[in-house]
């Protein structure tokens, strides 16, 4: 009951509604927060915003939006859309109707009925189009061939169907929709395309319905079914608009035979076949998505149940309004989190993370069929996050080339976008070079160079012969630590044999190879020197005399924090402070050492590449791949920036290139509304004519990328407590065996481990 007391606590923040409240909804969701895996959920969008609207209240400084924040993205805007409901045909709700009316088990009994709902939004400019319509209707018979006959005249409107009189059926009185917009000003929105399609040339025919949803009937679908409207098929955007409301509608309405069933998408306007379709066929799963026009249903088949989703220039994926440019939303973030679970991707928010990393994730799709499990990536705790270049370049060619360009996107246009790649890529190298982790990197190459000159490894420096013989010739003690390192046991420290001159090759034994790093390193990091404190030297056995940093206090293998005894650490030479176990790096401690010679370094493990994303050749799945990691997306007002809302809520930033004939577009809130909705950070990158100021856009850029570090280290804390690099190679690793359970004989060697 506490989660219907917050809900109905934040509804009295805005007006007045009814009381809607679904304890089990929130109660789930907040349990599921140790979930990792959300694919389960897909069919509940009601959960991922219950989800987001508990961790935003949960975090440090809670969550208190404004009544205008609440009424337009909130759980109240939510509640709008259901209270804004309109029976355009039977007179009881849907949601009051009992399986005899539904299941159409006598003709007296078997009714349709259609209930239309729409959502609160700000206009676009003097947009007429702009609309929104979210239809749900139970027992409806269509007739695909004549659903699609007629083409409309308007160019506008030519991928919009013209039914024939009488392709829509149902068994219930149907209200005259123009009229009623025309009577009752709050019914204007009742008045667009989408519902002048469904019901303009709808008919009652109640003989036909019961003879096409009777329970025996051939042409009964069952399954829920959501026919889908698109206004503009080619843009990203408002393909991504039609989404979000699909999202908004299932998460107001939140019904059941959803929730159980999931639901087919049914594309049923007349455009032609997009690369968005992926994300349609993923929200269709289990179900295959379905084009009305190129697989058109038997005549006469009745649908149970069916949605019916339409959306141009008004959807929450499409916000224009100025005033909720700085709002976070619980709505648009859960729609941002089941985005990312419709492909695969993790809770990107998730405290805990339970599982390990997938085999596809670290190898590819053909591993995780497999069945392949426990694939770690080579060097794990360094996070690296892409900075995106979203070129039109290719596209804005083309145009000009076919004089198909207009005056507002000719103000999108960049020319010197050679120089904004430049710039973008030198912010990016210039904000890693300030990493702490490669400041160190560069400060040890050259003694790591000086090094290897007479540090030679046996493997490549000589004949295996030669390495073996002198591998038998290694004291006892050695040579256990040796086979312990094979078993992921031993330290950092390695073994090195004490090898002979040979074929003219100088082998040099590892008493003397530990020292000359120790001082090389020191020398370098600020380290203990060899004849500090604790600096002992060390024996032909390989232990470290003294203490200081040549005792590694740290974490063994097991994860408890110690002292390394002989058992898990002899080994040869000594460690830094900052080593764990076998291949474990705490960056809190090597911080503390670099703070000592370099101050002024960025402590962070979280780096970015730069990437220059002309997506025109690319797949849009291929698109989002690049999309998932990546921490920074720039680039000038367009479609592609609308890739934002599949990057992670609060760790990402976007950035907008506005020219300043374009900054005062009320079109230029979509995407201000998008990250700011998200929690994200953005900025807008204004310039004049029609070169960008590649100064002006380095310095946004590190501003974001600052954001993004900052962002995606705190949840790492929160996840995993201190921070820490990982190696695993050839010479740090841990050997696999069967499970007790596999092999129950294999006991005694797991214990061991």
């Amino acid at each position: 009951m506490q989660a219907c007391a917050l809900y109905l606590v934040l509804l009295a923040l805005s007006v007045p509604v009814q009381i809607y409240c679904q304890k089990k909804v929130d109660k789930r969701w907040i349990t599921a927060q140790r979930n990792t895996s959300w694919s389960s959920q897909l069919s509940r969008p009601s959960g991922f915003v219950s989800r987001a609207q508990y961790r935003l209240k949960k975090r440090v400084g809670g969550f208190k939006p404004s009544v205008t924040c609440s009424n337009y993205l909130g759980l109240p805007y939510l509640e709008n859309i259901r209270r804004s409901r309109y029976s355009i045909c039977g007179s009881t709700p849907l949601a009051h109707l009992d399986d005899d009316n539904i299941l159409c088990k006598q003709q007296s009994a078997c009714l349709s009925a259609i209930d239309c709902f729409t959502a609160p939004f700000a206009r676009h400019g003097n947009s007429t189009r702009a609309s929104i319509s979210l239809c749900r209707s139970q027992n409806l018979v269509l007739d695909s061939c004549k659903f699609l006959k007629n083409e409309r005249e308007d160019i506008l409107l030519k991928n919009f169907p013209l039914p024939e009189f009488g392709s829509v059926k149902v068994a219930c009185a149907l209200v005259n929709v123009t009229s009623a917009a025309k009577l009752t000003k709050e019914l204007h929105w009742l008045q667009n395309i989408h519902h002048d399609v469904w019901w303009g040339n709808a008919t009652q025919d109640s003989p036909t319905v019961f003879q096409a949803c009777s329970p025996n009937s051939s042409t009964l679908v069952t399954t829920p079914t959501m026919f889908v409207m698109r206004d503009r098929h080619t843009s990203y955007v408002h393909e991504m608009e039609v989404v979000s409301m699909a999202f908004s509608f299932l998460a107001a309405l939140d019904p059941k035979d959803v929730g159980v069933h999931g639901v087919q998408v049914v594309i049923a306007d007349r455009s032609p076949v997009t690369s968005f379709l992926e994300t349609w066929s993923r929200v269709s799963r289990p179900h295959q998505l379905r084009i009305l026009a190129s697989d058109p249903f038997p005549p006469n088949t009745c649908f149970r149940s069916a949605f019916h989703v339409y959306a141009s220039a008004g959807g929450i994926g499409y916000n224009v309004n100025p005033d909720t440019v700085g709002c976070e939303s619980p709505v648009v973030m859960g729609f941002s989190h089941w985005l990312r679970q419709l492909y695969g991707e993790g809770d990107s928010s998730a405290r805990l993370l339970i599982t390990p990393p997938s085999a596809e994730a670290v190898a590819g799709p053909a591993a995780e069929e497999a069945g392949v499990r426990g694939l770690h990536p080579p060097t794990g705790g360094i996070i690296l996050k892409n900075v995106v270049w979203l070129s039109r370049r290719q596209l804005e060619l083309v145009r000009l080339l076919l004089n198909a360009s207009t005056s507002w996107i000719s103000m999108r246009m960049v020319r010197n976008e050679a120089a904004v790649v430049a710039g973008v890529l030198s912010a990016v190298q210039e904000w890693n070079a300030e990493s702490c982790l490669r400041q160190r990197f560069e400060r040890t190459i050259k003694s790591e160079y000086a090094l290897s000159l007479v540090n030679v490894n046996p493997v490549h420096g000589g004949a295996m012969n030669s390495a073996r013989q002198t591998m038998n010739e290694t004291d006892s003690t050695a040579a256990a630590g040796h086979r312990r390192n094979l078993q992921g046991f031993s330290q950092q420290q390695h073994y090195y044999p004490k090898l002979k001159r040979k074929e003219g090759l100088t082998r040099i034994d590892s008493t003397d190879i530990w020292p000359r790093r120790q001082m090389l390193q020191d020398a370098s990091s600020g380290g203990c020197s060899s004849s500090g404190a604790g600096g002992g030297n060390t024996n032909d056995n390989g232990s470290g005399g003294g203490e200081g940093c040549n005792s590694v206090v740290g974490e063994s293998r097991d994860g408890n924090d110690g002292d390394v005894n002989g058992e898990a650490g002899d080994g040869g030479g000594s460690s830094q402070s900052y080593i764990i176990g076998n291949n474990a790096i705490a960056l809190d401690r090597l911080w503390e050492l670099d703070n000592i010679i370099n101050g002024g370094c960025r402590r962070t493990n979280v780096l970015f590449k730069f990437v220059e994303g002309d997506f025109s050749d690319e797949s849009f799945n291929m698109q989002l791949q690049t999309i998932f990691r990546t921490g920074v997306l720039v680039g000038v007002h367009g479609a592609g920036l609308a890739h934002g809302f599949f990057m992670p809520p609060g760790q990402s930033a976007v950035l907008q290139l506005l020219g300043k004939s374009f900054a005062k577009v009320t079109a230029s809130n979509i995407f201000r509304n998008m990250a700011a909705n998200m929690g994200n950070y953005y900025e807008d990158v204004v310039y004049s004519d029609v070169d960008i100021d590649v100064t002006v856009l380095k310095a946004a850029a590190k501003r974001a990328m600052d954001f993004v570090a900052r962002k995606v280290m705190e949840l790492q804390m929160r996840r995993n407590g201190a921070l820490r690099l990982v190696l695993v190679d050839q010479s740090h690793f841990s050997i696999v065996i069967p499970s007790e359970e596999q092999c129950p004989s294999n006991a005694t060697l797991r214990a061991l481990r």
